[in-house]
């Protein structure tokens, strides 16, 4: 089969479902002795304290007439609380079924994060919420059905919009999965009932807090930062209304987790099981031959191939050479293919794509699997189709 997608395309139809996918198979961590731990807490009765607030999963045309009720602001507390000061309010009237509304923060080498480091982060949270416990909603209820979600990454977590439709819709560039689904950069902690019984005359604000260790580790970027985000992903078809008071969060260093070479999911969303792979100057996929006419760029005419991955992300000094890949054949016989261009996939720069040269021993060969490898420690095998 060839698609003839771009890049851009092969994202939005594969790689966050299966890279969720494959992150329940990362090996447990050990801990680590080249860089420290990271503590730091966020008061936001001291304002913002570098946190951003954002929304996705719902498209903006349709938000004529502030539908949404789309709000993220410093606001005092609510006074049944019994507490003095502010909290980052943030609300969102959920008339798409599925938004989501988020908290991000960077965190860089000033607050200690290593390059290319890998952490367990683990997270407290305190909010208010006035969703009582046991109600009914359309969609779902009203606590019960919006699920608390914690979790980082080394890019920046954005609101992008997905492929064209007659309304687009703004996705996460990041991998927080759906409601009460786990994503790779966010995890569910558990829901925003607060305990109280339900009551449709009264709704006061109860102050929760939540102790979560996200469920996937998190690399440092190669700029040494990293992201944390905390958010709700919302089932409940209307008003949600929170008060984040503080994030505590503590990153504790642990040894490399494996790269993970990425596949997709054909036009029926059912996984494929091969390699994400484009021939560079065509983008096309497979099957894949040793040589491309096409290839004007090139003196040899060998076919050059974009593959793509997480896990991938460099130390302070390390070049890309620390980055390899084999192919290999049938016969279990392994071939190092050379290593011509490491990058961050724009926009979605957790994703790396590294493009490798077929070399002329692979002719004849027949199908071939895939493996990256980095600082020697290897990734899963993927297959590809040659002709």
């Amino acid at each position: 089969m060839r698609l003839g997608e771009t890049i851009t395309s092969v994202w939005q139809f594969s790689v966050i479902a299966l890279a969720s996918w494959l992150c329940m198979a990362c090996p447990p961590a050990t801990l680590a002795q080249t860089a420290q731990p990271v503590t730091k807490s966020f008061d936001f009765r001291n304002g913002t304290v570098g946190w951003q607030a954002g929304f996705s999963d719902y498209p903006p045309a349709t938000d004529q007439n502030d539908l949404y009720e789309l709000r993220a602001e410093i606001k005092n507390l609510p006074p049944e609380l019994g507490v003095s000061g502010t909290g980052y309010y943030i609300q969102g009237d959920n008339h798409s079924d599925d938004l989501f509304m988020f908290l991000k923060r960077r965190l860089d080498r000033n607050d200690g994060i290593v390059a290319g480091q890998t952490y367990q982060i683990t997270f407290t949270i305190v909010f208010a919420s006035n969703a009582q416990s046991g109600c009914g909603g359309v969609g779902g209820s009203p606590g019960e059905s919006v699920y608390l979600k914690a979790g980082g990454s080394p890019a920046e977590p954005k609101t992008l919009f997905a492929k064209p439709t007659v309304f687009p819709w703004l996705r996460m560039n990041v991998d927080k999965s759906d409601q009460a689904q786990s994503g790779i950069a966010a995890s569910v902690t558990g829901n925003i009932a607060n305990g109280q019984p339900c009551n449709i005359n009264q709704r006061p604000y109860v102050s929760i807090q939540r102790t979560h260790q996200h469920t996937s580790l998190v690399n440092a970027n190669s700029r040494g930062e990293l992201w944390l985000l905390v958010g709700t992903d919302s089932g409940f078809e209307a008003i949600t209304g929170l008060y984040y008071q503080q994030i505590h969060v503590s990153l504790v260093p642990v040894n490399q987790q494996p790269p993970v070479l990425l596949s997709y999911l054909n036009r029926q969303f059912e996984y494929t099981g091969k390699a994400t792979a484009l021939e560079s100057v065509s983008l096309m996929s497979e099957p894949f031959a040793v040589t491309s006419p096409q290839n004007l760029f090139s003196t040899d005419q060998r076919t050059r191939l974009t593959l793509f991955g997480y896990n991938l992300e460099l130390k302070d000094g390390e070049i890309p050479a620390v980055i390899t890949v084999e192919a290999i054949d049938s016969q279990n016989v392994t071939y190092v293919l050379p290593v011509e261009a490491v990058n961050e996939v724009p926009d979605f720069n957790w994703i790396t794509q590294v493009t490798v040269c077929l070399t002329d021993d692979l002719r004849g060969r027949g199908d071939l699997s895939l493996a990256v490898k980095l600082r020697s420690v290897k990734s899963n095998q993927l297959p590809i189709a040659m002709r």
